[in-house]
């Protein structure tokens, strides 16, 4: 099973990107829990999610992904979590999904976690503009 989280930077205990369609680096954790980094030079959630698709993730973990990005991975069968907004490394991130402790996000409980109203909150932190590229499904100011 190969894990992908969305990462602030290339560093192997990077804290998770707050946005899955802007992220500049991603994080992959293999079967024995080696950690690798790798650049995203796509911008934009459904270019990421395909790019993602080329390296056979089975499992993502995030903190915000738009709606069709969410569409497109569930399509191709990768599980999505949600990591919280709180501050969170990869080790810890991964540890969290190995002990259970993150929620699965579905169809029925997508918009709880990360849909237009968690977005619409997760926004006043990050300053969203035309064009932003996080896939989400909301008003930009």
């Amino acid at each position: 099973m190969i894990l992908s989280l969305p990462i602030k930077s290339a560093r192997t205990d990077a804290t998770l990107a707050p946005l899955f369609g802007n992220a500049k680096h991603f994080a992959f954790v293999d079967e024995e829990g080696v950690i690798t980094t790798q650049p995203m030079e796509q911008n934009g959630g459904k270019d990421v999610a395909r790019t993602l698709l080329t390296h056979n993730v089975d499992v993502l973990i995030v903190s915000h992904l738009g709606l069709n990005p969410f569409v497109l991975l569930k399509t191709y069968g990768i599980k999505v979590y949600f990591g919280g907004e709180k501050r969170m490394t990869i080790s810890q991130a991964v540890a969290a999904f190995h002990e259970d402790k993150l929620i699965q996000v579905t169809a029925e409980n997508y918009e709880a976690l990360l849909g237009s109203d968690h977005h619409a909150s997760h926004s006043h932190t990050h300053n969203h503009s035309i064009g932003c590229g996080c896939g989400g499904h909301h008003v930009h100011a």
